[in-house]
């Protein structure tokens, strides 16, 4: 496994009021910073400045200049992929298919998008209302693969809370998109730690890492010693080699410390525990 860094990590700093980051120098940062302990990067289409051509170039070319891959593309827009309103939740699909010519163009294999449901989070799996929410998302993400494989371009779905932060629901889609059409139009992204606290974080990584084409390795704080007390990183590494996964672990800093030495914690630790 290697390791790439998730930009969300950087949102912060992307958002200083004071002075913000500019995103294309995102990946020069990321080079100076860990030097070649990291491959590879993760983009979010909120960090953007812009979607014309001249942009995109200049984003992939800064990528390319320190030598880091761009993995997908992590995509947050309005719409509901879960809704009850066929009219709005079609429209949130285009939203999302919108990023897909975008990530063709930059030569980028998946975006990430969002199953939404947020009404239906806390219902049993066993809820009809929960069971018409997910066959809603499967025609979602059936329309928005039907684009993505015009587009050479693979489509994510993470445990990201609403519908799929339960993993039942999300395997159940994940399947259902798979059955028709192909395990290369869809896949999992699997987060260490959205799993909401009801969920069993351990038997959730097992249900959903049979489908993973991407993982985000969430780190929330961690100290000098590297320790990182919200749950055990050895233990998801280990669940991850048993499952399989031999891809990028993408750090996704969360913790409320300074960004730039919370992911240096992040890195150094991954090392650790992939030596």
């Amino acid at each position: 496994m290697k390791i790439s860094i998730a930009t969300w990590s950087f949102e912060k700093l992307l958002r200083d009021p004071q002075k913000p980051v500019d995103y294309l120098s995102v990946p020069d940062l990321v080079r100076q910073h860990y030097g070649h302990d990291v491959e590879a990067l993760e983009l979010n289409n909120v960090f953007f400045a812009s979607r014309d051509s001249a942009y995109l170039s200049k984003l992939l070319a800064a990528s390319r200049q320190v030598g880091l891959a761009l993995l997908n593309i992590a995509v947050d827009e309005p719409g509901d992929l879960s809704g009850s309103d066929a009219a709005q939740r079609i429209a949130g699909v285009q939203k999302y298919a919108d990023w897909l010519p975008i990530a063709a163009e930059m030569g980028i294999k998946a975006i990430r998008a969002n199953t939404g449901g947020a009404d239906v989070a806390d219902l049993p799996v066993s809820d009809p209302r929960r069971s018409a929410a997910e066959q809603a998302c499967i025609d979602s993400l059936r329309r928005l693969c039907d684009e993505g494989r015009r587009r050479g371009v693979c489509v994510l779905v993470e445990n990201h809370w609403g519908l799929s932060g339960n993993p039942q629901s999300l395997v159940r889609v994940i399947q259902a998109v798979q059955q028709s059409h192909g395990t290369d139009a869809i896949g999992t992204l699997v987060d260490w730690g959205n799993w909401p606290p009801q969920i069993d974080r351990w038997q959730a990584l097992e249900q959903t890492y049979p489908y993973a084409k991407a993982v985000h390795a969430k780190i929330q704080d961690i100290d000098e010693n590297l320790n990182h007390p919200a749950y055990d990183l050895a233990r998801c590494i280990e669940v991850t080699r048993s499952a399989g996964y031999d891809g990028y672990l993408g750090i996704e800093y969360e913790g409320e410390g300074e960004p730039l030495a919370g992911v240096g914690r992040g890195v150094a630790r991954l090392k650790q525990l992939l030596s």
